[in-house]
């Protein structure tokens, strides 16, 4: 007699489920970490964004004696490494951030004491 080698039709189902209940249980999981990591992104652009206008602003402060520090702050022209905000809603104190919220990368990142607050940034709601 020959023996025969391989797998029943019975065994290689067996195995499609197998895979299939652990694609289920790890999709979830692997798209919460994609979501916690642009949000993260999100957060270090805005920064970032905060960072290079703090010293935009320092630099026209040397510059021009004059030159008169706003104290609510809009625009999105500040050229930063990364990707630059849509929107910026930004309170300041003396050339320095203080609170407010910055829009990147769809990501609504709300700003307190100067900095992204950690766990605040939520997605945009489309318009």
């Amino acid at each position: 007699m020959k023996s025969r080698k391989g797998f029943t039709l019975i065994e290689l189902l067996a195995v499609i489920v197998i895979l299939a209940v652990i694609a289920l249980i790890a999709t979830p999981l692997i798209l919460n970490v994609i979501e916690t990591a642009k949000k993260g992104a999100a957060e270090q652009s805005a920064n970032g964004y905060i960072k290079a206008l703090e010293d935009h602003i320092a630099i026209q402060m040397l510059q021009d004696a004059n030159y008169t520090v706003p104290t609510v702050y809009t625009d999105t022209t500040i050229s930063v490494k990364g990707d630059k905000p849509t929107s910026v809603s930004l309170s300041m104190s003396d050339g320095v951030v203080v609170s407010g919220t910055i829009t990147v990368g769809g990501y609504d990142v709300t700003i307190e004491n100067g900095v992204a607050k950690k766990g605040s940034t939520t997605v945009k709601a489309s318009s």
